[in-house]
């Protein structure tokens, strides 16, 4: 398997009965020995919030028990975990009390995952107030590139970064339609968006580097910069 000097996972769904990533622990600790197998230095797991459907203090207690379980384990653990949230857009999120609670540990970093519906114009009002706040990146920008490119361009161009889905990488039209965003600085992040153990799926987080040359290594300089003070939750 690849090793790299710096391979850094930045959106994964590998806590225990968080989400509907992992089912529990043994799934977990399945998908902890494949990430490691492959080399990678840091993980961040980022379970789902929904901010209509969760509460802030009841998500975070789910998280803390799910890490005592990992913690329990006989596991040895050689790559850093950094623990966020995927937290899923809606208007006026940045009034939502708690928020700062769902940022990487550490750090002001929110992963905010957007509508697959159409965007409209207040969503650019709350992205720039989160802006004042957070240090906001978009997850898996892939996703929308298709319909919603120019509305992901004006969101950057105000301020916002971006975590692209390796996965995408290996289709040809995807890579097509992000490759004007790949050149950007403001790609900071590679994620597997890891569920399950499916080990080809992961290999292709794993390789690729193969997909874009330099731009990896430059991608995977940012993401370490961005966790410089990310707090490490293992062991």
């Amino acid at each position: 398997m690849n090793q790299h000097a710096h391979l850094i996972d930045f959106h994964s769904h590998i806590l225990p009965a968080v989400d509907h990533g992992s089912d529990g622990i043994e799934e977990s600790l399945s998908q902890m020995r494949m990430i490691q197998d492959y080399g990678v230095d840091t993980i961040v797991a980022t379970p789902h919030f929904y901010p209509e459907l969760h509460r802030v203090e009841d998500h975070l207690a789910q998280v803390e028990q799910a890490l005592n379980q990992l913690r329990a384990s006989s596991l040895p653990f050689r790559s850093r975990l950094c623990v966020g949230a995927e937290v899923l857009y809606c208007d006026r999120i940045d009034r939502m009390e708690g928020l700062d609670r769902l940022c990487i540990r550490g750090t002001d970093i929110l992963l905010l995952e957007m509508s697959m519906n159409q965007w409209g114009n207040d969503i650019f009002e709350t992205v720039e107030a989160l802006l004042g706040r957070y240090t906001v990146v978009l997850a898996h920008i892939d996703r929308y590139v298709r319909t919603q490119s120019e509305e992901i361009e004006t969101l950057m161009d105000m301020g916002a970064l971006a975590q692209i889905n390796a996965e995408s990488l290996f289709s040809f039209s995807a890579r097509r339609k992000l490759a004007p965003f790949l050149e950007r600085e403001g790609v900071v992040a590679l994620g597997s968006d890891l569920h399950n153990t499916d080990e080809k799926a992961y290999q292709k987080f794993a390789s690729a580097d193969k997909k874009l040359g330099l731009l990896h290594a430059a991608i995977m300089e940012r993401s370490t910069d961005l966790l410089r003070n990310a707090q490490s939750l293992l062991p």
